[in-house]
């Protein structure tokens, strides 16, 4: 009797597991199309492009952008980790495992948030650059930074930590496009940040 319902209980887990399977891959799936779509490189120009998911509409964006930190990336956009099934940044670590490196914005921008949640993102920063562009920088040990602020690519709006829902020192870099997490890679092209 004792083997027969562990069958009958691995069978209703089973199918109970599937549909989530199933939702969390179709998610990521149509994720990964959609930020794709939103923010790509004019090969003529070498600028990024913003379109409008509505409209249509193709925003040329003529900017400088720069790492926030330098140092290993240990997780790139859209690969899966311990805590989520689709990244939605770039984890950039110190080689060495050290608290403490500087972060700055990636571009210009107003501080929108600048606080800390006890899961996910820990202390963070939440940048507004303009143009439907805003950029999540995760895991903080410092915040130098406070909502309102105007903040200049260079200025250093805190320092890498461990904070939140992370396995070792590092700085979570996110790009969002119309609130859509787009690959960073986008703006600040392949190579590393050195």
């Amino acid at each position: 009797m004792k083997k027969e319902l562990k069958y009958v209980f691995l069978a209703f887990g089973l199918a109970a597991a599937v549909p989530l399977i199933a939702v969390i891959l179709l998610t990521q799936i149509g994720l990964d199309i959609i930020s794709d779509q939103l923010a790509t490189v004019n090969e003529a120009t070498q600028n990024v492009e913003i379109h409008d998911p509505v409209t249509g509409a193709t925003t040329p964006i003529e900017i400088t952008v720069v790492w926030p930190v330098t140092g290993v990336i240990t997780l790139e956009f859209a690969q899966s980790s311990l805590f989520q099934v689709f990244h939605t940044g770039i984890d950039i670590a110190n080689p060495y495992g050290w608290i403490g490196d500087p972060i700055t914005p990636f571009m210009d921008g107003r501080v929108t948030y600048a606080g800390q949640i006890w899961w996910g993102y820990g202390k963070h920063i939440i940048i507004d650059h303009g143009n439907n562009i805003t950029s999540v920088y995760g895991h903080f040990d410092q915040i130098f930074v406070i909502p309102g602020q105007q903040v200049t690519t260079g200025q250093i709006i805190g320092r890498e930590g461990s904070t939140g829902w992370s396995t070792g020192p590092h700085l979570h870099f996110e790009i969002r496009v119309y609130g859509i997490p787009v690959n960073p890679r986008t703006f600040l092209g392949d190579g590393d940040p050195v």
